[in-house]
């Protein structure tokens, strides 16, 4: 079932690439932004990471933490990254349990319906963003799914994203940092 605003957020705790050990109540006084990617081979996910790198300093300054959830093996999210510092947390979850634990949704009918809603074009400009080549290596039909978390741990915005290349929207996630 979907979240909803006010529930609170379902708690976890993952490693990001970095080996650190991430856990969602830790950051409780803290306000989360958490996405849900594909795999580090869609392009389309390339072009959303890319669009939020302009606003890490923002994050940062705002004291917002950024949790990227990727469907990817630990390795080919580590080979993503190379050598970059982000002060996006990425983490690799091959098993699927966060996805599922936040009702992630995976439909092939959605997937279809997003070559009517300019994934194409997306793909290719996320696709001159990459530094290497990458295979897709999660659920081609996965969607994905962004949430606004506030200081007390609830979900202020649980966003689905309906197909490919559908995001919340930069003007929500930039009011949710200066709120």
């Amino acid at each position: 079932m979907k979240l909803q605003p006010a529930q609170i957020a379902p708690d976890f705790k993952a490693k990001d690439v970095q080996g650190n050990s991430v856990q969602l109540s830790s950051f409780k006084g803290k306000k989360v932004f958490l996405t849900f990617y594909r795999n580090v081979g869609c392009p389309v996910c390339n072009l959303r990471f890319h669009e939020l790198l302009p606003l890490e300093k923002e994050f940062k300054d705002k004291g917002v933490i950024v949790l990227a959830i990727y469907e990817s093996s630990e390795a080919n999210l580590k080979r993503y990254v190379g050598n970059e510092t982000y002060y996006t947390e990425m983490i690799a979850n091959p098993k699927f349990d966060l996805y599922e634990k936040y009702a992630i949704e995976r439909s092939t009918l959605k997937l279809l319906s997003s070559i009517y809603k300019g994934v194409i074009g997306k793909a290719e400009q996320g696709k001159k963003l990459y530094k290497e080549k990458f295979d897709q290596d999660g659920h081609a039909n996965l969607l994905g799914g962004e949430f606004l978390i506030d200081e007390n741990g609830k979900i202020k915005t649980a966003y689905y994203n309906q197909f490919i290349g559908d995001h919340l929207p930069l003007k929500d996630l930039k009011a949710f940092i200066n709120s």
